[in-house]
């Protein structure tokens, strides 16, 4: 059974790189597939060439190539850093860190009271917006620290990426100070009402959690998480 050589797998990974396909993980996924394709092709079709038996392969995956693969990737990816968000989360709602969670969910709602009535709602908002601005600054910032480390070792990881820009924390948590402005929903608040302020605190304390889960504890687990998704990231 003939087979591939080093310099044809090489030729499948610069294949795959020039049709639109950056990620180094789904590289592999995409040269394995191909090179089995290859080999089994050679094993009914001996006397095709290289390059023919590869175009074969590609032609299988329909007019748009690769890019139906690379968006299923990009979903399986997403879902499972959706996971492994939530996990991250609901370790906070645990142990002596309910405390921690009700202590500050007392104190927000105390500081509230304090806040003048007509400047309440404001307030609010503006907690928010710091959080969203944070979330913006530090996404900003760990984007371009992902793309140096990227460029500095030549490869990159989808689930990595996704790590490193937050998935879609941006998106969801913009969303909040942006709602809670529109006029509809501020002229129909109560913000004298107890129940209403610690209801607040505790939006914003659980927006919270999620930030810092996202900003700084799956980071912090990045390699980890990437070894065990990826077996060959420990070797590289």
């Amino acid at each position: 059974m003939a087979q591939l050589t080093i310099e044809q797998i090489q030729e499948l990974y610069s294949f795959v790189r020039k049709h639109y396909v950056e990620h180094y993980d789904l590289q592999m996924e995409l040269a394995d597939h191909l090179a089995n394709g290859i080999e089994e092709q050679w094993q009914r079709h001996p006397e095709r060439t290289f390059n023919e038996a590869r175009l074969t392969e590609f032609r299988k995956f329909g007019v748009a190539g690769f890019q139906d693969v690379i968006d299923k990737k990009g979903q399986a990816i997403r879902k499972k850093y959706r996971h492994i968000l939530w996990g991250f989360y609901i370790e906070f709602f645990r142990g002596p860190k309910i405390g921690l969670i009700f202590g500050l969910v007392l104190f927000i709602t105390t500081l509230l009271l304090f806040i003048p009535l007509v400047f309440r709602y404001n307030a609010v908002i503006a907690m928010f917006f710091l959080i969203v601005l944070t979330v913006f600054y530090s996404a900003f910032k760990s984007r371009r620290d992902n793309e140096l480390e990227a460029k500095k070792y030549g490869k990159k990881w989808m689930l990595k990426d996704v790590i490193y820009s937050y998935g879609n924390l941006i998106h969801m948590i913009n969303l909040l100070p942006l709602t809670l402005n529109m006029g509809y929903i501020r002229d129909r608040v109560p913000m004298d009402n107890f129940w209403v302020l610690m209801a607040f605190a505790i939006g914003i304390v659980l927006t919270l959690i999620l930030s810092y889960v996202t900003i700084f504890v799956i980071p912090s687990k990045a390699d980890e998480l990437l070894g065990k998704t990826y077996p060959e990231y420990k070797l590289l």
